[in-house]
Formats: C-alpha cells, sequence, structure tokens
C-alpha cells in the first residue's frame, strides 16, 4: 500500500525541475526554493523523486530505447556544427544536440565530441536481431524501408521526382 507523499508547492516544482536536469541548483532556481541542496537532502522530497524514478523506470519499453537509438545513429550534426561556428540565430534550446556529447567552447575555439553513431547502430541490431527470427525479420523491414527512403531522396536532401 502506497503512502500519498505531500509537499508544497515549492518542493512538488523543485522534483519535477530536478527530475528533468539532476542539478540542485538549477531546480531551486526553477522552483524558487532557496536551498537546492538542503530541499534535495529532505526525506519527502527524496522520497518523491525516488517514486518518480521507479514510475520513470517501469514506463520505458524497448520502443523507447529503439526509438532514441535510431534518433542517435540517424541524427544530423548540422546545429552542433553551426553552433562551434557560431553561425546560428536560433536559441540553444531551441538547437538539436542530440547528437554531441561534450561541447567545449574557449577563447574562440570550440571542441564538439559527437555521439558514436555505429555503436548506436550496433546496439539498434542487437535488440532488434537478438537471436529471434520474427526480430530479424523487422530489422530487415526497417532497414530496408530505410534504404528506400534514403533513395527517394535527391543527392541535395529533397524529394526527388518521380
Amino acid at each position: 500500500m502506497s503512502q500519498t507523499i505531500k509537499l508544497d508547492a515549492g518542493k512538488r516544482n523543485f522534483c519535477r525541475a530536478y527530475l528533468e536536469r539532476p542539478d540542485a541548483e538549477y531546480a531551486a532556481r526553477e522552483s524558487g526554493v532557496k536551498d537546492g541542496w538542503k530541499t534535495l537532502e529532505s526525506e519527502e522530497v527524496q522520497r518523491c523523486l525516488e517514486r518518480a524514478r521507479q514510475s520513470a523506470w517501469e514506463s520505458i519499453r524497448l520502443e523507447d530505447v529503439v526509438r532514441r537509438l535510431c534518433q542517435i545513429a540517424f541524427s544530423r550534426p548540422n546545429d552542433a556544427v553551426a553552433l562551434a561556428c557560431g553561425a546560428t540565430c536560433k536559441s540553444v534550446a531551441e538547437l538539436d544536440l542530440l547528437a554531441v556529447a561534450e561541447f567545449k567552447s574557449r577563447e574562440g575555439a570550440a571542441e564538439v565530441k559527437f555521439l558514436d553513431r555505429v555503436r548506436a547502430l550496433q546496439i539498434l541490431g542487437e535488440l532488434l536481431c537478438g537471436g529471434r527470427e520474427e526480430a530479424g525479420a523487422a530489422a530487415r523491414d526497417f532497414f530496408q524501408a530505410l534504404e528506400e527512403s534514403a533513395g527517394a531522396l535527391g543527392a541535395d536532401g529533397s524529394a526527388a521526382a518521380r
């Protein structure tokens, strides 16, 4: 039997912000609480965070993992390169930086490390083909559809005329 955790609005907002980005100072700024570290240490906040994490863990399905691996494997580095070159008008929050593992900028130079897309494809293949015949067929169908859609694009990335 689960107990209801009663939190005031500030602590509840702190928990939401902390789950979004596990940084006590960020969560404190976002929620309006004065001391993020003290709030994080409170027993009711810890219980709330644990329950939310357990709920999130239980809600993750294989399809979610496959979808995210596909996003990583097929992501484009355009926004990260534009950011590194200073050639973007978008705010950082609007940029697609899914492919970025690390970004360093200092003294007019930028260093961008990207996620290993080949490794993401390998893991994706293992998940889809892990010894099961139907998974192998699904993976083949997926990659065939991917090749067909890539073939439908012109060299410049626009849809080819048919």
